[in-house]
């Protein structure tokens, strides 16, 4: 299972796809290390990838915990996830460091 905290956590983060909020994301998330900077998003394609959510999504209208991939570096929890211009559930995978539960990696997949 995960913790109480990590729900919060992995809650927010789907929420705060919204275009708005990339400073509040990066301060919930663990830095890049230098060698994987390369795949650190930036907040032009932050918000590029919340406005193609509300547009072809629409808002999140429900947000469904489904289960908990254990890692040896982390831990990766699935969510399902409903808006309001669509029919199909979308997944998030949002990992977190199991030391400093810290954001990791945020996958959507729709």
């Amino acid at each position: 299972m995960i913790s109480d905290q990590e729900r919060k956590l992995a809650e927010q983060v789907i929420e705060l796809h919204d275009g708005k909020n990339f400073a509040r994301l990066q301060e919930m998330s663990m830095p890049s290390s230098p060698d994987e900077s390369e795949g650190t998003i930036t907040e032009e394609a932050y918000i590029a990838s919340c406005e193609s959510i509300r547009h072809e999504l629409g808002v999140l209208s429900s947000l469904e915990f489904i289960d908990c991939l254990r890692r040896s570096d982390s831990q990766l929890t699935l969510w399902k996830a409903k808006y309001s211009s669509s029919e199909d559930e979308i997944l998030w995978a949002i990992g977190f460091d199991p030391e400093t539960h810290k954001v990791k990696d945020v996958l959507v997949n729709w």
